[in-house]
């Protein structure tokens, strides 16, 4: 891309990150939405106090300037990104799974900062048969859920046999059907698996239920709950680490407030459900150390401690971990898209942590005061000097991913705006734009990665080279990646059968609102396309984060610009969500035959083996086929930091946690002058 050019597009987006803080409202976030949401906000059309124009560092802090203490025993996060539920069964989201984490409680949980450690929680021990497929875990005594119930053993088993059998689109539950059964879904094993939930006779959704519970026992005299897997699994407890698989509810309380019973007669009528048909979408009832005291859709999520919460004084969660009731008394979750209103509230003490994009570094690192680098050659330990406010820790790889993804098979029942006019006729795209390999290798082409990362990320980033992240089995130093080339990229538009040279297209790329990073790169690729061609037309629309999720689980999208945050640490945790037809991603990729027959079986080849050196192959002609068909555009890999207040103490980097932020708020403490 020309530098006139790069520099026009900056500069247009420097404009508008500045009408979005200036006609912000007044008074008023695995699928990754954070790069994984009142006081003191401007009044409408009026610049939020002392912030700095979005393309300057802040100006230093006077002489003798105290940062204030404000709102003790409460930790204010300003963020953006609300969850599509609280129901942890459906969840499969960065922002809802973070605050399940601080209210549901599992088996086990991370030990602080291992992602292959794990301590008990509702248990307190377990043991696995000599083939690791039979696991048996002894259920804690003495816990109450929020409401008022005791944990039992069958709660327990009800929680994971719940989730099994509501097992909804694009949700979570492949990996928990793929451990016990090997298959992905419920509708797998009905019948012959052919058909779907509503196919299945009388006879074979009560087999389907049976099954299920014979693979996750009971045993309430015991005080154990057994679950037999169809094979052993490696990554079978950071599954049960996740909320999704692992957070236990009242089996009693949920019936009595009309969920399902525990009855294989009715299980069906509460599969697959929309967010908000479910018991949970926006109340809980969990053990942990936070109660959701409300959310208020667009505003807030409000927490506060559990003051019943079982844990006593002398029993920490590790060596020298938490105990008792939460020292944070309240967390507050403030939903503030625009950088500038958090920003302000960062400087004036009314966030405690506040989300910063990437490309907004250099305003905050003037106020810079403990530095903690995960990297020793961060450029923030080599470059920045400051004896300011802030505690930043900087240079985590976490474990996240971004590419812009094709959609093969747009869904335009009923009108779709996202691909305009739905024909080639210069105002929209077919349905089937992205099966032509030309097109999206074209697309690849003309995306400027090295501008993208050096300016979303602050060049704190690395290109992707496929599904699966860099220092992982599978990934290779010189694999093949695209690279920015504007003669490419006309080149195989031309190639394209379909005249799309000629005709011209209008479409729409989506970005979840708030998210500044993957807002350039829309913008940026959007650049790329135009420039090429000026009867190439792509609008960038943002879009709040369950509004997106939703439109991409109902086929609207032509192409968005989304991440990933694994749920295990394992190639088959990153090929299988983005390659595979019925991952998180891939259903809605809609990869045509045979490479999707292909994929498929590659995937399930890899997941069947345990020996790394055989292993290897498989992953690495993955990710190869998977950059050559330009299945997506696999955009980057960054480096992220956090930025807390000086009160804050206690945090520490997992990169398992949906949300470094907030995702165990209870190993935090807020500590005054």
């Amino acid at each position: 891309m020309n530098a006139r050019k790069l520099l026009y597009i900056l500069s247009l987006l420097v404009i508008a990150s500045m009408l979005i803080v200036a006609c912000g409202p007044a008074d008023s976030n695995n699928n990754a939405d954070m790069d994984n949401n009142m006081a003191n906000e401007p009044a409408a059309n009026e610049p939020a106090a002392n912030e700095p124009a979005a393309d300057e560092p802040a100006a230093d802090e006077p002489a003798g300037f105290e940062y204030p203490f404000k709102n003790p025993d409460t930790y204010v996060v300003a963020s953006f990104g609300e969850p599509e539920t609280l129901d942890p069964a459906w969840t499969y989201e960065t922002s809802g799974s973070a605050f399940e984490n601080n209210i549901y409680e599992g088996l086990v949980w991370f030990e602080r900062e291992r992602t292959d450690v794990f301590v008990p929680i509702l248990s307190t021990g377990w043991e696995a048969n000599d083939a690791g497929d039979v696991w048996t875990f002894d259920i804690r005594e003495g816990v109450t859920f929020h409401e008022g119930g005791t944990l039992e053993p069958h709660d327990v088993a009800y929680s994971m046999q719940r989730a099994l059998l509501q097992d909804r689109v694009d949700g979570p539950h492949w990996m928990t059907h793929e451990v016990f059964f090997g298959t992905y879904s419920i509708a797998e094993s009905i019948g012959d698996g052919s058909g779907g939930v509503a196919d299945g006779t009388p006879e074979e959704l009560v087999a389907a239920c049976e099954l299920v519970k014979s693979a996750v026992v009971a045993d309430d005299a015991a005080g154990t709950v057994t679950f037999t897997l169809v094979q052993p699994a490696p990554w079978f407890m950071a599954i049960l680490a996740n909320s999704f698989a692992g957070a236990v509810v009242d089996q009693e309380w949920m019936a009595e407030n009309g969920d399902w019973d525990g009855d294989c007669a009715t299980w069906q009528d509460f599969n697959d459900p929309a967010a908000e048909e479910s018991i949970l979408f926006n109340v809980a009832n969990g053990t942990g150390p936070y109660v959701l005291d409300h959310w208020t859709p667009g505003e807030e999520i409000v927490l506060t401690a559990n003051q019943n919460y079982w844990r006593a004084d002398d029993d920490p969660i590790w060596e020298g971990g938490p105990s008792g009731i939460a020292s944070i008394q309240r967390f507050v979750y403030l939903l503030i898209d625009e950088w500038g209103t958090r920003l302000a509230m960062f400087e004036a003490g009314d966030a405690d942590y506040v989300v910063v994009p990437a490309q907004f570094n250099s305003q905050v690192e003037p106020y810079y005061g403990e530095i903690t680098c995960d990297a020793p050659d961060h450029k923030s330990c080599v470059e920045v000097a400051s004896d300011g406010w802030i505690q930043a820790y900087t240079g985590y790889q976490r474990p996240i991913m971004t590419p812009a993804q094709f959609n093969q098979a747009i869904n335009s029942e009923g009108g779709n705006v996202f691909q305009g006019s739905g024909a080639l006729d210069g105002n929209g795209i077919t349905d089937d734009f992205f099966t032509d390999l030309h097109i999206r290798r074209a697309f690849s082409y003309c995306f400027d990665y090295d501008t993208v990362i050096a300016e979303a990320l602050d060049g704190e980033g690395t290109q992707a080279q496929g599904p699966i992240i860099a220092g992982m089995l599978g990934y290779r130093d010189d694999g093949f990646v695209f690279s920015y080339d504007p003669d490419k990229c006309a080149e195989e538009f031309q190639l394209s059968e379909s005249g799309v040279w000629d005709t011209g297209f209008y479409m729409q790329i989506a970005y979840n609102t708030g998210n500044e990073g993957r807002r350039l790169a829309a913008e940026v690729l959007k650049a790329g396309i135009e420039d090429v061609n000026p009867n190439f037309q792509i609008q960038v629309v943002g879009m709040p984060w369950p509004v997106l999720l939703n439109a991409r689980r109902a086929g609207k999208l032509p192409i968005y610009v989304g991440g990933w945050l694994e749920d295990f640490h394992d190639p088959h945790n990153w090929v299988h969500p983005f390659l595979h037809s019925g991952g998180a991603y891939g259903r809605v990729a809609n990869i045509q035959d045979p490479l999707k027959t292909e994929l498929d079986t590659m995937i399930a080849e890899g997941a069947a083996l345990t020996d790394p050196d055989a292993r290897r192959p498989i992953y690495e002609a993955l990710q190869l086929k998977a950059q050559e068909e330009a299945i997506m555009i696999w955009m980057y890999q960054p480096l992220v930091r956090y930025h807390f207040s000086p009160w804050i103490e206690g945090w520490y980097y997992n990169g398992a946690y949906s949300a470094g932020s907030f995702s165990y708020i209870y190993a935090l403490d807020k500590v005054g002058p």
